[in-house]
């Protein structure tokens, strides 16, 4: 990642050996800042062919200088909140996917995740069996997994609401970006402020 981008954004990230279609890496941009009260967005287009314009194809992190314990229990536009019963996190249904084209979510599977210098959740969205005559997105089957994930520590917060990645391990951007290399991804994540 470019050493001006991790500046600006306030996040260091892994970014993987893949290449669009016209065999140009693939990569992160900031607009934004998270400092002054402000908010960064780093965002990548996984797309292999970004002139197709699929929509939803991006992997995009919403950065601010706010610590997560505080993001989470204010009411505004964080992903996850503390649920009132068990103590323990939930995403809220204003980030969450909900339902696929063919019906709604059935089950939303909450990971607590580290890293060197921030914790958080990623939150997976499984989808039931397609009514009859009804044809899913190839986003919400079986073959995809639909994410969400809120991490950070004392100073700062990055957000990703909702992206959906291949379950299947691939190195290549053909079919779609894969779950388990996002999650590699993930694990190099170093936030600029602790």
């Amino acid at each position: 990642m470019r050493p001006d981008i991790e500046q600006q954004c306030g996040m260091s990230i892994r970014v993987p050996d893949l290449k669009y279609v016209y065999d140009q890496p693939i990569g992160f941009g900031c607009t934004g800042s998270y400092k002054d009260g402000g908010q960064a967005i780093l965002d990548m287009n996984i797309q292999y062919d970004p002139n197709q314009n699929s929509g939803g194809a991006h992997i995009s992190f919403v950065i601010e200088g706010i610590g997560i314990e505080k993001k989470m229990s204010s009411v505004g536009d964080a992903i996850f909140s503390v649920d009132s019963e068990s103590g323990t996190p939930k995403l809220r249904s204003a980030a969450a996917f909900g339902e696929s084209n063919c019906g709604p979510a059935t089950h939303v599977q909450i990971k607590q995740i580290s890293g060197n210098n921030w914790h958080g959740w990623i939150a997976e969205e499984k989808f039931g069996k397609v009514q009859k005559g009804c044809r899913s997105e190839k986003e919400f089957t079986k073959k995809y997994r639909c994410v969400h994930a809120m991490v950070g520590n004392n100073a700062m917060t990055a957000q990703l609401a909702g992206v959906c990645l291949l379950r299947k391990r691939e190195f290549s951007l053909e079919n779609g970006f894969s779950y388990d290399i996002f999650m590699d991804m993930i694990k190099s994540l170093r936030l600029s402020e602790k």
